[in-house]
């Protein structure tokens, strides 16, 4: 049966109706109480997300959560908290939709949207958390990064005190780069590192990634990790 998709959908994402397009575009259809993508939906709910999941657990925040792997696996262990989860790939979103959908997962969302806009849509201090897992280094365009000191003014608003930012990266010159800014930092203390995570003392309890499964099988190289808690 073809879907019927309404002309206004395109302008969520186009300047005007497409003919030919990726599938996964309307197949985010499929999903409307998991995946997001409405801007004016989301910033309607700035401050507001606990009564989006219908509850007042924590909320936390995953930047880049891919096909839904790790999201999955954190809702599973902690039914205690939720996870906001932003992601721009129209496939990645609906391959994790779907797996959050077959395992009856209701602590889970997944934005369409990206983190440079977090403002927008993230009251103060509404995230308990927050976890970065291995976001492009940019080695050419460091400015590019994610995670560098303008990062922290986001953090400062929108994270709670005692907070944490958990990161991963296969680059040992992002993790080395993130050391020395949290050093710099009044705010931020790291608490955990490991330039090692698979031989480390918490790789028992550690989620791997898609993409850490992936090049786990075809490299051996090692996994950086880090724990940065907000300490005011």
């Amino acid at each position: 049966m073809e879907r019927i998709v309404p002309d206004s959908f395109w302008m969520h994402f186009f300047s005007r109706p497409k003919k030919n397009y990726n599938p996964y575009v309307t197949m985010i259809l499929d999903y409307p109480e998991i995946i997001f993508y409405d801007k004016k939906q989301m910033d309607a709910l700035r401050g507001k997300w606990r009564e989006e999941f219908g509850n007042d657990n924590p909320v936390a925040l995953e930047i880049g959560s891919g096909s839904g792997v790790f999201a999955k696996e954190m809702a599973l262990r902690h039914p205690d908290r939720n996870f906001l989860c932003l992601e721009l790939r129209f496939k990645r979103l609906c391959l994790a939709a779907k797996k959050t959908r077959n395992n009856n997962l209701r602590n889970i969302r997944f934005l369409r949207r990206r983190a440079e806009e977090i403002d927008d849509f993230i009251g103060d201090l509404e995230i308990s958390d927050i976890y970065i897992n291995f976001p492009d280094p940019w080695e050419e365009k460091l400015k590019n990064r994610i995670i560098q000191e303008s990062f922290f003014t986001v953090t400062d608003r929108i994270l709670q005190t005692s907070g944490r930012i958990y990161f991963k990266s296969d680059h040992d010159g992002y993790y080395q780069d993130i050391l020395r800014l949290v050093e710099r930092l009044d705010r931020y203390v790291v608490r955990y590192h490991t330039p090692d995570l698979h031989n480390s003392s918490i790789r028992e309890t550690n989620i791997k990634t898609e993409f850490e499964l992936l090049f786990l099988c075809k490299h051996q190289k090692n996994i950086n990790y880090i724990e940065i808690e907000k300490v005011k």
